[in-house]
Order: structure tokens, then C-alpha cells, then sequence
């Protein structure tokens, strides 16, 4: 099977998503939102970002990210409400620390083999025109992922001008 082309995702989205999870976290907390989008001949391409304390109110109270039952189906019923699939989630760190934590590893937010995590550093207080010091995960199933930088050759998320 070949592999997929990167997600691509508009600098301009990047920009209001970037400054979106610094607004949420306020500098003390994780924050994080699922990328959106549609997935099809031209490859897959972000439409929209979707913060998790939009989809569940509590998802953000204990300083970590805990996105509930009720906060998935919500996500589910948007997704098909308005024919998008989940392309990726993202969510901050409080450091410059972009590897996985032994929860994120365990718990994918879609446990779906090929699914991308992003992890940005610094509760998002990092450039917000480039993807320069994420981390890109790709889950491999069985609690398996593959790192990869972001901005990096080969990495399976990109900005691109429109």
C-alpha cells in the first residue's frame, strides 16, 4: 500500500489554530484541537481545526488534556453532519518536549492505524508560520508510533500557502 500524501494544512489556519491554543491554555495549561478536513484524490487537506473544550466544556479543567465520551460523539456527529473526516489532532506541551508521554502514547485520540498526533511545544507559544519544533506522530497500532519534526522531509503534515 502506498504511502499517504502529508496533510496539508494553510499557513492561515496554522496562524489562527497556533494562536487559538495559546489563547485556550493561557500559558498554564494543555489545550488541543482535532484537524478536519477532506480526504480524496487531491490528498488530504485541513478545512477547519476543532478545539477539544469546544467539543467537551471540562476537556481542559485538569491541566491536562481529557477529552470525554460525550466530547467524541460530538465530534463524530459534526464530522458527519458535514462530510469531514478527522485528518489529525494536535495539543500542547508545557515545554520544548514534543515526544510523546507514556498517556499519549497509550490513549490515541483516534486509535486508528495511520492516524496523525502533533504535539506543539511551549503551550503554543512557538512560531506560528512555520511547524518548526512539533512533533509528528504517526500511530502504528499497539500503542507503536513514528516521530517525525515538523517541517522535516517525509513528515506527514505541511503548511502550504492556500
Amino acid at each position: 500500500m502506498a504511502a499517504e500524501s502529508p496533510i496539508a494544512i494553510t499557513r492561515l489556519t496554522w496562524l489562527r489554530l497556533i494562536g487559538e491554543l495559546r489563547r485556550r491554555g493561557g500559558g498554564r495549561r494543555e489545550s488541543g484541537a482535532f484537524l478536519v478536513g477532506r480526504k480524496g484524490d487531491a490528498g488530504r487537506r485541513v478545512t477547519r481545526f476543532i478545539c477539544y473544550d469546544d467539543l467537551d466544556p471540562r476537556a481542559l479543567e485538569s491541566g491536562i488534556v481529557t477529552l470525554h465520551g460525550s466530547g467524541m460523539s460530538a465530534l463524530w456527529d459534526l464530522c458527519r453532519k458535514d462530510a469531514l473526516t478527522v485528518l489529525a489532532d494536535v495539543h500542547t506541551h508545557p515545554d520544548a518536549d514534543t515526544r510523546q508521554s507514556d498517556i499519549d502514547q497509550q490513549y490515541a485520540m483516534v486509535p486508528v492505524v495511520g492516524h496523525v498526533a502533533m504535539i506543539v511545544p511551549h503551550f503554543g507559544y512557538t512560531p506560528r508560520w512555520s511547524m518548526s519544533g512539533v512533533g509528528i506522530h504517526v500511530f502504528g497500532g499497539g500503542g507503536l508510533w513514528t516521530p517525525y519534526r515538523g517541517g522535516a522531509a517525509g513528515a506527514p503534515a505541511k503548511l502550504v500557502a492556500w
